[in-house]
């Protein structure tokens, strides 16, 4: 069992699972309580779920791109926890976690791309572009940071988009008159500590485990500072 934890967006939750399916989770989506929910958030869950800290073999962390504040607060809890305990840390891009949560909507068929859109800077979305499948998704593209307004040109269709950032695409018409686009609704596909405690049982099981002295989040600097390039 695996237990993983989602701080990147406004979303607080502990979760814990194997490859195959969550087998409890807490979550919250109320900003700025990260800090103050996720040790008790954790404490909850292993005591309401049975599970004893010493049965967990492995912690998975949600690693980015996301909130500054987020993940800083859900790393620094996973690697408590993994040098304590003297388990392995798994490191799951939250891009990655959103492809994985809207599987069960993607449409069945190998043209077709699933794209998580999270929020990022004002006028600016994290995107990449998944391949929809089980256990995990695969990707297709790099993650990328992208102003709202050069997010069409990105885009490659027939898409599936899913995650918080879509309204920010919404709101000023981005998405208007675009063919073979699917809109996958934000509840139905939450980031979650569940989900990212699966996709970390799937890493682990392959063997694909974080160096705790040097895992940091994933922010995109590279993306953020100097010039804008032209996305490819």
């Amino acid at each position: 069992m695996i237990l993983g934890i989602e701080t990147a967006t406004s979303i607080c939750s502990a979760g814990i699972a194997d490859n195959e399916k969550v087998i409890a989770e807490i979550r919250f989506d109320i900003k700025n309580i990260h800090a103050e929910a996720l040790s008790e958030s954790i404490e909850q869950l292993l005591r309401l779920s049975g599970v004893a800290l010493k049965d967990i073999e492995a912690f998975a962390v949600s690693i980015g791109p996301g909130s500054f504040t987020g993940l800083r607060i859900g790393l620094a809890t996973a690697k408590g926890m993994a040098f304590a305990s003297g388990k392995p840390l798994v490191a799951v891009g939250t891009l990655l976690a959103q492809a994985g949560a809207s599987n069960q909507w993607s449409v069945n068929s190998d043209q077709w791309s699933v794209v998580p859109v999270m929020k990022a800077r004002a006028g600016e979305i994290y995107a990449a572009r998944f391949q929809s499948t089980w256990p995990m998704p695969i990707p297709i593209s790099d993650e990328v940071l992208l102003a709202v307004a050069d997010f069409s040109s990105w885009l490659q269709k027939p898409a599936a988009l899913c995650g918080n950032g879509v309204a920010m695409l919404q709101a000023p018409g981005v998405l208007e008159n675009l063919s073979d686009v699917i809109i996958i609704p934000e509840a139905a596909a939450m980031l979650g500590g569940g989900l990212i405690a699966r996709l970390g049982a799937v890493k682990f099981a392959a063997g694909d485990v974080a160096d705790l002295a040097t895992l940091e989040p994933r922010y995109l600097q590279e993306f953020a500072i100097g010039p804008r390039k032209t996305p490819v």
